[in-house]
């Protein structure tokens, strides 16, 4: 299993999980939180979950509203492309 995603590749898969159009640069962006892209805490278990079944983050792992995507980066398992 890869557990390494890009920030694109990371962007993709909220955008997949939770409707909310994301790029790259935005998940890079270290202050731009998932509230401010309109990510609501129910799209982030789904993204959590994802990045839990797939992509071998710890089941304890939270991810809050008020995180930025580039703190989902760092919970990746063997850093992220990028």
């Amino acid at each position: 299993m890869d557990t390494r995603l890009s920030p694109d590749d990371l962007a993709t898969l909220i955008s997949r999980c939770t409707g909310v159009p994301v790029t790259g640069d935005q998940v890079t962006d270290p202050d731009r939180t998932f509230d401010e892209l309109g990510v609501d805490s129910l799209g982030l278990m789904g993204v959590l979950a994802e990045l839990q079944r797939d992509h071998g983050v710890s089941r304890d792992a939270e991810l809050l509203p008020h995180q930025s995507p580039r703190e989902l980066l760092a919970l990746l398992p063997g850093k992220a492309r990028g």
